[in-house]
């Protein structure tokens, strides 16, 4: 993934299934100059990661209801 999708993906109302290393991860924050993205797994909120955001792969996107 590249910044600017990792960007478009922290900011969209619909979830975006997004993986590392095989993991679903959220997205929490992405760092254009250090291509850097903090990360934590989708079913548990209390870690987090700093990593490539060239290693974090996209799957799909959810619509949200609401």
């Amino acid at each position: 993934m590249d910044y600017d999708r990792a960007q478009r993906i922290l900011l969209m109302n619909d979830k975006v299934e997004v993986t590392w290393q095989g993991e679903s991860v959220w997205i929490d924050s992405v760092d254009k100059y250090s291509g850097v993205a903090t990360i934590h797994p989708e079913n548990d909120p209390r870690v987090s990661k700093n990593v490539p955001i060239t290693e974090l792969q996209e799957h799909g996107t959810t619509p949200q209801r609401g």
